[in-house]
């Protein structure tokens, strides 16, 4: 068998443009220049011309870019036509956060399938540029947020996270000095890097006291940026036929992909059974696909949305003990069950480097190819401690937690790997609503103190109200004479009890 292999990785970020220049594009402009500058990069490091590309391409996946809004029929098309590339096939992955790790395992799904295929893997977005205006934050909540259960109770992106964050807390006995601790640790690894967008820029601790929604301050949020990113991949053989054939760099030391897997819940927070994390199945799925076990790892890029968030996810991956993981994620490690200490997000992750909406995790995908020594870029980066990995993992993740994805990737061809059944856990729906005069008590809960364009001027509370085995109403806390409780500070959870009420659209928790 001809394994999948990726060749090098490229990536572009406005500090790859003149400032003046880029500030005279619209949106649609930047995004094609960004392909542009990041597949002209990638093939100038394997050593390809764009013309033997454009006569060998059979394929090119996708993301469309969230920021332009929905530019009708063949994006991908397009793109390709533009940049001199016709008769491949396109596909386009719609996964949120998880896409591009998504886009790479829609790579090996189509070089398993036809191992002459030569995948071209590329996107961008201009998030940054595009979303100025009180309405485009407006219109990222209305995206992410159900319209009949949370949105009217001022419900937010970060605000769900912080519902997440805040029982798992409660749950692992997580403090907050915990995840200043691990956000510290990230900004260190990204503030030497010059392609970073907190180059030279310590956390201060004004930014660590103002929480946009609790217990998330901005340092401990990703970043918003434009950015694009290139990959190719094609089959061992065809690599060693390239290089004989002078097509590539002889001297180029692909990767071998040894597998990649996603798994989905609800598009909806509210509707996520006890709110499970997809990230289980997903790891799940990886490691029984490709033979691998969980303790061969020597590297993992983990996404890191919320600082919470590489928490949870390395704790599903590799089946780890939150609070441990959260002790070694202070040095930017995981312990493995093994005892094996190892490395993550050297260069900062999404929350220091630059992150795109649904192509974040192209950051990851640089992390790993400076790993490997496959970056074209590597020497624009600064001082990253290369661990030279046999084995690592790639994550994505897209919604409110709402969908997970990864990758393995080897220096030495997989064989003699044998898949076996996964072990899958169930996931299932709740059931969102209450009845007026239902009791229920506070599960967990935040204080909102940011939301642009909203009807009501934060803070306000947020809280999450368990009305019984997979039932839950997001509301807002009301005290007895009905005043609107500004934080959610000194609730007891799975203690504090609450009378629901209902005022339009909006759910009302009434202390008892």
């Amino acid at each position: 068998m001809s394994f999948p292999v990726l060749l090098g990785v490229a990536d572009s970020t406005t500090k790859d443009f003149s400032e003046e220049e880029y500030k005279s594009w619209n949106g649609s402009t930047k995004v094609f220049n960004h392909y542009k500058k990041s597949i002209s990069t990638l093939l100038d490091f394997i050593g390809m011309k764009n013309e033997t590309l454009a006569s060998e391409i059979t394929d090119f996946v996708s993301i469309e870019a969230a920021s332009l809004g929905k530019q009708g029929y063949g994006h991908t098309v397009r793109i390709a036509n533009e940049l001199g590339y016709t008769g491949m096939k396109a596909h386009v992955i719609d996964l949120g956060g998880a896409s591009v790790t998504g886009a790479i395992g829609q790579a090996r799904t189509i070089l398993v399938d036809n191992p002459d295929a030569v995948v071209l893997v590329a996107a961008a977005d201009v998030p940054k540029s595009a979303f100025r205006q009180v309405s485009d934050l407006k219109m990222v909540n209305e995206t992410v947020c159900h319209p009949e259960y949370e949105l009217d109770n001022g419900a937010t992106l970060i605000a769900m996270y912080g519902l997440l964050m805040k029982r798992m807390m409660f749950e692992e006995g997580i403090s907050l000095q915990d995840l200043t601790e691990i956000t510290k640790k990230f900004r260190s690894n990204a503030i030497t890097n010059p392609r970073s967008v907190y180059y030279n820029q310590e956390i201060t601790e004004k930014q660590m006291s103002r929480p946009i929604s609790d217990p998330y301050p901005t340092p401990m949020i990703a970043i918003v940026t434009d950015h694009g990113f290139a990959t190719l991949l094609i089959s061992e053989e065809k690599a060693n036929s390239w290089k004989a054939k002078g097509l590539i760099r002889k001297d180029l030391n692909p990767i071998y992909l040894a597998g990649a897997s996603h798994a989905a819940h609800s598009e909806y927070f509210i509707l996520k059974g006890g709110f499970a994390s997809p990230s289980k199945n997903a790891a799940e799925k990886l490691f029984a696909q490709s033979g691998f076990q969980r303790e061969e790892v020597d590297y993992a890029w983990i996404y890191d949305c919320f600082t919470g968030m590489v928490i949870q996810q390395s704790s599903q991956y590799f089946k780890l003990d939150k609070k441990d993981v959260v002790n070694s994620l202070k040095s930017s490690t995981l312990k493995l069950s093994n005892g094996k200490q190892i490395p993550i997000n050297q260069m900062g992750g999404i929350l220091n480097y630059q992150a795109a909406m649904s192509i974040s995790a192209a950051t990851g995908l640089v992390d790993l190819a400076v790993q490997y020594g496959i970056y074209a870029q590597a020497d624009q980066v600064g001082k990253v401690q290369a661990y030279s990995p046999k084995v690592s993992l790639l994550g994505g993740n897209g919604g409110i937690d709402s969908i997970n994805s990864v990758a393995l990737f080897t220096t030495e061809a997989p064989t003699n790997r044998k898949s076996r059944p996964p072990e899958l856990s169930p996931l299932t729906l709740n059931r969102p609503g209450a009845d007026v005069g239902e009791v229920g008590t506070i599960w967990s809960s935040t204080t909102v103190n940011m939301n642009p364009g909203f009807s009501w001027k934060p803070p306000y509370s947020l809280a999450l109200v368990k009305l019984g085995e997979n039932r839950f109403v997001i509301a807002n806390v009301h005290e007895k004479d009905g005043t609107i409780r500004k934080t959610g500070d000194e609730l007891q959870y799975d203690r504090t009890q609450v009378k629901i009420e209902k005022e339009g659209r909006r759910w009302k928790a009434i202390l008892l």
